[in-house]
């Protein structure tokens, strides 16, 4: 019984780490150019 346990728990923990990373290859932070910086804060405002 106890391994079927920790069978279970490791299948779920492997599927919540690969459920949660960024597959879709895109940065994490978008870079902006100063000109595109100054943009997005007068359209804030």
């Amino acid at each position: 019984m106890k391994k079927i346990g920790l069978l279970l728990l490791t299948a779920l923990l492997c599927a919540g780490i690969t459920g949660c990373t960024n597959d879709e290859g895109e940065p994490e932070f978008e870079i902006l150019t100063p000109e595109e910086e100054q943009q997005a804060a007068t359209q804030d405002a």
